[in-house]
C-alpha cells in the first residue's frame, strides 16, 4: 500500500436549507457539488475529481442556482451525502494527505453536515487533522491581514481564471494553482511582485494600500467567499 504525501485541494458548493428543515443542529447548508484537485508530493496535479449531490432538504434555491448555475434537474440522480462522501473519500485514498481550501469554510461544513446526517466516515476526521487554510496561508505570503477572494489572487498572479467562477472543480483548479505557486518562492516572488510591492507596509513612505484604501478594500472578503 503507497503512503506517499498528496495533496488535495478541494471546493464545495452549498445550498440553503430553509429553516423549517434545519432542525436541532440548525443546518444552514447542504453540500451540493464537491470538486478536487489531487497533487504530488512537488505539487504538481495529477488527478481531478467532481461530483454532485442530491440535496435531503428542498430544492434547489434560485440564488444559488443563478450563482453556480446548478439546478434540481443536475442533480437528479447524484449521490446522496453519505454515499458521495464513501466516494471521494475512495478517491482520495489512503495516502497521507494534506487538505487545502480557500478558507475554513469547507472543512466547517463537512463537520456540521457529517454531524447533522450522522454521517461515521473517518475521512472527516483525516480532514480535521490534516486541513490548512490556505486564503490563510496566502495573506501570510503577502504579508497582510487582509484575506482577499480567489478571483483577485489568480488575477494578481497573471494567470487567467479557469472556468467559471462558483463551481466547485474551477475554483478548485485555481486554488491549486495558486497552492503549486506558493511552493516556489523564487518564482512567487517574481509574479507576486506587483501585489507585494503594493500590500507590504514601508515604514518610510506611505504604501499604496493606505493612499487607496477603497481599491483595496474591494479586494477584501468575508471567510468563504471566492
Amino acid at each position: 500500500m503507497s503512503l506517499h504525501l498528496k495533496h488535495v485541494v478541494i471546493d464545495l458548493e452549498m445550498n440553503k436549507i430553509e429553516k423549517q428543515f434545519r432542525g436541532a443542529l440548525k443546518l444552514s447548508s447542504e453540500v451540493i457539488e464537491i470538486g478536487a484537485v489531487r497533487m504530488d508530493a512537488d505539487f504538481e496535479v495529477i488527478d481531478t475529481y467532481q461530483t454532485y449531490i442530491s440535496p435531503d432538504y428542498g430544492a434547489m434555491d434560485e440564488r444559488i442556482i443563478e450563482l453556480t448555475g446548478i439546478t434540481d434537474a443536475k442533480l437528479i440522480g447524484a449521490p446522496r451525502f453519505s454515499d458521495a462522501m464513501n466516494q471521494f473519500s475512495s478517491w482520495i485514498g489512503n495516502d497521507r494527505t494534506k487538505f487545502y481550501s480557500w478558507s475554513l469554510s469547507d472543512l466547517r461544513q463537512f463537520q456540521n453536515e457529517a454531524k447533522f446526517k450522522e454521517y461515521p466516515g473517518r475521512i472527516i476526521r483525516k480532514m480535521e487533522t490534516n486541513w490548512i487554510d490556505f486564503q490563510e496561508e496566502y495573506s501570510r505570503l503577502l504579508g497582510i491581514e487582509k484575506k482577499i477572494r480567489l478571483k483577485q489572487a489568480v488575477s494578481a498572479a497573471d494567470h487567467e481564471f479557469t472556468g467559471a467562477a462558483h463551481t466547485a472543480l474551477a475554483d478548485a483548479v485555481n486554488t491549486a494553482e495558486i497552492l503549486r505557486l506558493s511552493k516556489n518562492r523564487t518564482e512567487f516572488e517574481r509574479v507576486m511582485k506587483p501585489v507585494l510591492d503594493l500590500f507590504r507596509i514601508d515604514h518610510k513612505d506611505n504604501t499604496l494600500l493606505s493612499m487607496c484604501p477603497e481599491f483595496f478594500a474591494a479586494l477584501e472578503t468575508q471567510d468563504g467567499e471566492v
